[in-house]
């Protein structure tokens, strides 16, 4: 049976108003909706970037041979998960200082003094 076109029923379709403008703003062309458009931008900015680039990290096989340069018996073995598990941990510790030293800084390029001044709390944090 062919389908008749309904009329009245179900949702209304919705209508996009337009925007408002914003009220503490001295800006009479300034809506209320560009900071939501901003923060879609840098989300898509991100994924695209994410999917472009491969995340960077700290290489297995090195995190593991400094792992056994620390270990005090030379038959200590360390499993592979386990050594994703910190090869992870130390990323995430890694990009936490390097952020930290980037907001203390505000700008130019990070030296080791800059790493010096947030270690620290960065270790206390931990």
């Amino acid at each position: 049976m062919p389908q008749q076109a309904s009329r009245g029923r179900g949702r209304p379709k919705k209508t996009q108003s337009p925007p408002t403008v914003a009220e503490d703003s001295s800006d009479p062309f300034e809506s209320v909706d560009d900071g939501n458009e901003l923060e879609e931008t840098i989300v898509e900015a991100r994924e695209a970037q994410e999917s472009t680039e491969p995340e960077k990290s700290i290489p297995t096989e090195l995190l593991t041979r400094v792992l056994h340069e620390f270990f005090s018996k030379d038959t200590t073995r360390i499993s592979r998960d386990a050594n994703g598990a910190v090869c992870k941990y130390l990323d995430v510790f890694v990009r936490e200082a390097i952020a930290r030293a980037a907001v203390e800084k505000k700008g130019g390029f990070l030296e080791v003094e800059d790493l010096e001044k947030i270690a620290p709390q960065l270790l206390l944090d931990l």
